[in-house]
C-alpha cells in the first residue's frame, strides 16, 4: 500500500513537471510583466488634470508670475528686518535701516497693488492687504522708537513683526493655492 501511494505521488509529481516546458513558462512570464505595465495606469497629476480643466487667460499667467516675484522679493526684505530684533540693544541707526527696508517693501507693495488682477486672485489680494496693515502697524512702532531703546518697545515691535510674516506666509500659501487650481504652477 506504501508502494503505491508512493508511486502515485511520483507519477503526479513528474505529469505535473513535464506539463510546460522551459520555454513556455519564461514566455508566460514576460507575456505577464508585459500585460502589467500596459494595464496600469498612470497616476494622476493635479498640475496637467487643472491645465486642461482650466483654461488660463494670458492675463493670469502674467499676474501669477508678477505674485511669485512679488513675495519672492517681499519675503527676503522682511528677512533683512528681523536682524533688528536679533541684538539685545538697538541703536537709531539700525532703527532706521529697518524703516528704510520696510518703504522699499511699501514701494514694490504699491506698484504690485496696481496691477490688473484677475477675479480669481481676489482672496490673495485680500490677504496681501492683512499683509501690508501689519507692516505699517511694524513701521509706526519703529518710527515711535527713541534712543535708548526700551527692551519692551522691541518686544512689541517684534510681535508686529512676526504678525507681518504670518500674513505673508498666508499670502503665499493662497497664492500657491490658487495657482495650483490653474494650472498655473
Amino acid at each position: 500500500m506504501k508502494k503505491s501511494l508512493l508511486l502515485v505521488a511520483v507519477g503526479i509529481m513528474l505529469t505535473g513537471c513535464g506539463a510546460d516546458s522551459e520555454a513556455n513558462i519564461a514566455n508566460d512570464v514576460e507575456a505577464q510583466q508585459f500585460n502589467t505595465i500596459r494595464q496600469i495606469p498612470e497616476p494622476p497629476s493635479n498640475h496637467s488634470q487643472n491645465r486642461e480643466r482650466m483654461v488660463q487667460s494670458e492675463q493670469q499667467e502674467i499676474y501669477a508670475s508678477e505674485a511669485g516675484h512679488y513675495l519672492s522679493e517681499t519675503a527676503t526684505l522682511l528677512e533683512n528686518v528681523n536682524d533688528i530684533f536679533e541684538q539685545n540693544q538697538v541703536t537709531s541707526t539700525e532703527i532706521n535701516e529697518a524703516l528704510s527696508i520696510l518703504e522699499r517693501i511699501r514701494n514694490e507693495s504699491e506698484t504690485f497693488v496696481e496691477l490688473s488682477r484677475p477675479g480669481v486672485f481676489d482672496g490673495f489680494h485680500h490677504v496681501h492687504l492683512s499683509t501690508l496693515v501689519e507692516i505699517d502697524a511694524l513701521r509706526r512702532i519703529l518710527e515711535d522708537m527713541k534712543e535708548p531703546v526700551h527692551h519692551l518697545q522691541l518686544t512689541n515691535a517684534r510681535v508686529y513683526y512676526e504678525n507681518a510674516v504670518m500674513s505673508h506666509k498666508l499670502m503665499e500659501r493662497e497664492y500657491l493655492s490658487v495657482t495650483e487650481d490653474l494650472g498655473i504652477y
